[in-house]
């Protein structure tokens, strides 16, 4: 199943791993858990997602944000809110981190609309160039990644530990 260009809740354990605010990633404290993923081939065991946030409690702030750094931010409708990608902090998020599908009447969202599609990848790539080069320092993605992919080396270890010292006992 593809999960390209759908919407979906972070899982929970996600916040748990650390501190990501010191990482620029924004937290449910500060910002919906929502996130649009993209697939990469780069990340088999990631995605690429951007978080979205909504301007009903902001006074227009994200709003003009969007008009002063327009590829930074797109404006995306969702819901009734004025919703917006944060196309500056999308970082890589694993698999096991990504939740339940985000729905309206029960159906999953998915941008389908092949032009809206396009504006948000060319702003994407815009935003991938200008880290490369060093011009904008936001979310360090593969720092993001690699400390998730250790969160989930010494969940997985634990497990072993646990289930090892469970038979011994029985």
């Amino acid at each position: 199943m593809s999960e390209h260009f759908k919407i979906y809740f972070i899982k929970e354990e996600f916040f748990s791993i650390t501190d990501w605010a010191q990482y620029k990633v924004p937290t449910k404290e500060k910002r919906p858990m929502l996130i649009l993923v993209i697939e990469k081939e780069e990340f088999p065991d990631g995605l690429v997602c951007i978080p979205i946030t909504k301007d009903d409690d902001k006074n227009g702030k994200i709003k003009a944000l969007s008009m002063k750094r327009p590829d930074f931010i797109h404006p995306i409708k969702i819901n009734r809110y004025d919703s917006y990608l944060l196309i500056q902090n999308m970082y890589i998020i694993h698999k096991q981190f990504i939740g339940q599908p985000y729905t309206l009447n029960d159906v999953p969202f998915e941008i389908k609309n092949t032009k809206l599609r396009k504006e948000i990848m060319k702003k994407v790539k815009k935003v991938d160039a200008l880290l490369k080069q060093g011009v904008i320092h936001y979310v360090p993605r593969e720092k993001v990644f690699e400390i998730q992919l250790k969160y989930l080396e010494e969940k997985q270890k634990t497990s072993k530990i646990s289930q090892i010292n469970s038979y011994e006992r029985s």
